[in-house]
């Protein structure tokens, strides 16, 4: 594989996983908020602790992310071929 086909693929797959998480966070919003959030027989530790949850997984996962795209800016081996 050359090269320059190498990084069309990781870019590829970097917008794919990106654009499905905003998807699914998008529909799980929706199901939280109108299906957990509506129900009053949901207990009330359920209702704090899976936003919770989800907003933590978030922050932890953008921190991630965005380390690694700083760290690949400076990367020193980028230019060693295999």
């Amino acid at each position: 594989m050359s090269k320059e086909s190498g990084d069309y693929v990781g870019v590829n797959g970097q917008i794919l996983v990106i654009s499905s998480l905003i998807l699914l966070y998008g529909v799980g919003g929706y199901w939280l908020i109108f299906e957990v959030f509506g129900d009053p027989e949901v207990a009330w530790f359920v209702k704090v602790g899976l936003p919770a949850l989800v907003i933590g997984l978030t922050l932890l996962f953008g921190t991630a992310l965005t380390q690694r795209l700083k760290a690949a800016k400076t990367d020193k081996y980028r230019d060693i071929e295999d």
